[in-house]
């Protein structure tokens, strides 16, 4: 593995083995297993499927339910080496739209090995049915964001918008990540839990 990272680091066997099984705050205990699992599948997906490029993998929550009425619970979007966007794939978009709550879990391999962007940040916010959202980096480390079921929308907007100020007033990528940094070390004001693994 390259100790450079301007350059993309490519997925690797041990990677897909390390992902941890995470005791989820605000997450059933019950979703503990098929979240690491649906985290191992999004990165075996990018090396085999999408040259170590990002991966979204939308999951609903109703998966019970749809899987009884023959239905799709699961959508999968391929993205390039900086980015992905969920709605791309048609399930995927028609669970964020239509279901009472979903998982995103999106594969991020940003040179820095970044866990979340702003980017990220506001695709969690503006979608209401998105309930949590697990980041993986290409090395197999996790990290989530959960609305808790008493989310201040207002503050955790509030928020994002003072990180979004945070990084305009700034130069380069140091000042981007400190304005991630600032929503991630702020947003259990609005009830938001955080956490990395």
């Amino acid at each position: 593995m390259s100790k450079n990272r301007n350059q993309k680091v490519l997925i690797t066997d041990e990677a897909i083995n390390k992902v941890p099984l995470i005791k989820y705050k605000g997450i059933p205990e019950s979703e503990y297993v098929t979240i690491q699992e649906l985290a191992k599948e999004v990165l075996v997906i990018s090396k085999n499927e999408n040259n170590s490029n990002e991966v979204a993998l939308t999951y609903s929550m109703e998966h019970e339910s749809l899987i009884a009425a023959g239905r799709e619970y699961i959508g999968i979007s391929l993205g390039d080496e900086h980015s992905v966007d969920p709605c791309m794939n048609t399930v995927a978009n028609h669970l964020i739209t239509a279901s009472l709550g979903c998982v995103v879990i999106i594969l991020h391999n940003h040179p820095s090995l970044s866990k979340f962007s702003l980017e990220d940040v506001q695709f969690f916010l503006r979608n209401v049915t998105v309930k949590r959202m697990v980041v993986i980096t290409n090395l197999g480390g996790v990290s989530y964001l959960v609305k808790r079921e008493n989310i201040d929308q207002r503050k955790a907007v509030e928020i994002y918008n003072n990180a979004v100020n945070m990084h305009n007033e700034g130069n380069g990528i140091k000042d981007y990540q400190k304005a991630v940094a600032y929503f991630l070390s702020s947003c259990h004001e609005a009830n938001i839990v955080y956490e990395d693994r």
